[in-house]
């Protein structure tokens, strides 16, 4: 029997239009909550969003371009920013396959989108907060190992700056092959390499430019 994280605890449990939206979305919120994830839909202002909250601290808000839609069926394509309620100045955006954003050919794929949550999670540096990524990861690649290429990093105003730059792959070769790629073009941009480690098999480097810092790494989803 699968085991999921607890509802939210608040009144908004008994309200119509929440559990309506709740029921929608249930594809989404479930293997979150599976990975250990307290997951919540805030209608609040008309705007409704699934927040997710993370152990770390930080949570997840998942919409559309703008808002969700009131059916899943009219969601155009996901866009994800990670966040935190004490600091207005951590905005990460982790994934947008909105119309115009970088994963638009995925649409409103919703493994796909859970799948570069995976990835995400997995890179951050908090314990808890990877293992629900590596559970979330193991859940939506049918327990097949996924590789994806991501990036975290300082803005000059110090805010967290992490997203997912690639699809998730299935091989660790192809992986590997988008990381030289998207450095090859941070170079090609002027950026200038400070760190390097891993060798070829989990290539990790820092690169620096304009009081900009950025971590690329190749990492590992699924088991």
């Amino acid at each position: 029997m699968m085991t999921l994280a607890s509802l939210p605890d608040h009144g908004g449990l008994n309200d119509s239009q929440w559990q309506a939206l709740w029921a929608q979305y249930d594809a989404v919120t479930t293997p979150l909550r599976a990975a250990g994830l307290v997951c919540d839909i805030d209608t609040a202002g008309g705007q409704n969003v699934i927040y997710v909250n993370l152990p770390d601290g930080t949570h997840l808000v998942i919409a559309d371009e703008h808002e969700l839609p009131t059916r899943l069926d009219d969601v155009t394509g996901w866009r994800i920013v990670r966040s935190h309620k004490d600091n207005p100045n951590f905005d990460a955006l982790v994934y947008d396959s909105t119309p115009e954003g970088e994963h638009s050919k995925h649409a409103a794929d919703i493994k796909t989108m859970l799948a570069a949550i995976a990835i995400y999670l997995h890179s951050l540096g908090d314990g808890d907060t990877k293992t629900a990524g590596q559970v979330l990861g193991e859940s939506v690649s049918d327990r097949t190992q996924l590789y994806g290429v991501g990036v975290l990093g300082v803005s000059p105003e110090h805010t967290a700056v992490g997203r997912v730059v690639s699809d998730p792959f299935d091989t660790h070769l192809q992986a590997v092959n988008e990381y030289g790629l998207y450095t090859h073009q941070l170079d090609q941009d002027g950026w200038t390499q400070v760190h390097e480690q891993g060798g070829t098999e989990w290539p990790l480097t820092v690169w620096h430019r304009h009081q900009v810092v950025r971590t690329v790494f190749v990492t590992p989803i699924g088991a």
